[in-house]
């Protein structure tokens, strides 16, 4: 991609025209999707990719952003506005990018995966699926003499069950992410179980929440989803624009639990700006000990850029968000179920509102169920709470030995960005449940 360019040329001319700064970003990007829907399948291959170009001038707050499809010298320099000399004129690359092999088998796998969960359940309605799969190469050069690079890879897949069981009616979806293909065709392996429980969670009847304080235990999943909106307020965009809770809170806290980024493979130690990611601390339990940054923010903040710079693609402008957060604890314990012998167990979680301010969240808890003696029990109907992340987060006392990754995508600037969470189960020893029934008529 830009080794193909003459950045030299590139570069001195931009010096020329008084621009004292000048980024360019390329990527190329080959996408495979495929749809099932009852007995039509859609799969299609795609590759895409372009060229971001960054101009600003010194002692000047303007930032000039210029995108093209073109992978060559000429392209760019017209784009830029640049006088193409006549001895440059022929320098058009053309990507040449082998496309990825066809999945075949994988594909017909997944087919009889769906198929399977069709037949066994005896579902009215065919279940509806959704897969898709990226790899994506980048470049990144500050200066002429240096190109660094980058690969990342992504899959996502999607289910939608709107059908009866038993004479019920089920509506529910099943989403999960990866940032590593071959873990997410691991997953698969796990997809039939989970989706099996939800169907019968969907066939039984279901008790009303109960009032007053309870143990609660926590999937790894769950937890992930509460840790993604945590660890927003430690973003560093968001901290100067005062978009973060972080200068509210009262330290030092006491929480049983730190936050580390993830050492990244050598292939992805690069972020979409050129940084090196960095393995850092990022909360120790008591305070906060690292911010996500990337070059405009670590230069306001007076430290070096941490490698958070994202971006969706190209054609957005880059942002700042985490990679992989791993949580941590020296408080363990082989099985936080065999840790209560009342409470409720929360498998599944939704965010409906997040204020990154207050640190007041609205929780949607759709999969919950009654634990008895280490069991779990009845299913309770899906009930909405708005609480304090943060007090939330201070009831956690502890965690599994047992963790699993979660990949969640958020919204920033308009744009999708996949996070990755390493997460345990985890076990808040009390929390006074705001249900319509006394516990007592449960235990």
């Amino acid at each position: 991609m830009l080794e193909k360019l003459d950045l030299h040329l590139i570069y001195s001319l931009a010096r020329e025209a008084g621009y004292s700064t000048c980024h360019l970003y390329a990527e190329h990007t080959a996408t495979t999707e495929f749809e099932l829907c009852d007995k039509e399948n859609r799969t299609r291959h795609f590759e895409s990719g372009g060229i971001s170009i960054e101009l600003k001038k010194e002692n000047s707050e303007t930032l000039y952003t210029f995108r093209t499809y073109q992978f060559s010298t000429e392209a760019i320099l017209k784009l830029l506005g640049f006088a193409v000399p006549l001895e440059k004129t022929d320098l058009v690359h053309k990507t040449s990018t082998p496309k990825l092999p066809l999945l075949g088998k994988k594909l017909q796998n997944l087919n009889l995966l769906i198929r399977k969960i069709n037949l066994e359940n005896s579902l009215t309605k065919p279940v509806s699926f959704w897969f898709q799969e990226k790899r994506r190469k980048y470049q990144s050069s500050n200066d002429p003499n240096e190109i660094r690079s980058g690969e990342i890879e992504q899959g996502e897949i999607k289910l939608e069950i709107e059908s009866s069981y038993k004479g019920k009616p089920l509506n529910f979806s099943y989403h999960f992410s990866k940032g590593n293909l071959e873990e997410l065709w691991n997953e698969l392996h796990n997809i039939l179980p989970q989706i099996q429980r939800r169907i019968k969670l969907g066939s039984t009847d279901q008790w009303p929440a109960p009032q007053g304080p309870l143990p609660v235990g926590w999937s790894s999943r769950s937890i992930a989803k509460l840790v993604d909106c945590f660890i927003r307020g430690f973003e560093g965009d968001l901290v100067l624009k005062d978009f973060s809770y972080l200068p509210q809170l009262k330290l030092p806290l006491n929480f049983n639990f730190s936050l580390r980024e993830k050492e990244p493979l050598s292939k992805e130690s690069i972020d979409h700006e050129g940084s090196t990611r960095k393995p850092m601390i990022i909360f120790d339990g008591k305070k906060p000990k690292g911010l996500a940054t990337d070059q405009i923010v670590a230069k306001e903040l007076s430290v070096a850029p941490t490698g958070h710079s994202r971006r969706e693609s190209f054609e957005a402008p880059s942002t700042i968000s985490f990679w992989h957060p791993l949580m941590e604890s020296s408080s363990r314990v082989n099985s936080v179920l065999s840790q209560m012998a009342e409470g409720l167990w929360v498998e599944e979680i939704e965010i409906k509102e997040l204020d990154l301010l207050s640190s007041r969240a609205t929780i949607y808890f759709s999969q919950v169920n009654l634990v008895h003696q280490g069991e779990i029990g009845e299913s309770v109907e899906p009930f909405s709470w708005t609480l304090s992340l943060i007090e939330l987060m201070g009831t956690l006392t502890h965690f599994s030995n047992d963790t699993s990754t979660t990949g969640l995508f958020h919204t920033k600037q308009k744009q999708r960005i996949l996070t990755e969470y390493t997460t345990p189960d985890a076990l808040s020893a009390e929390i006074f449940i705001p249900g319509s029934v006394p516990k007592g008529h449960y235990w």
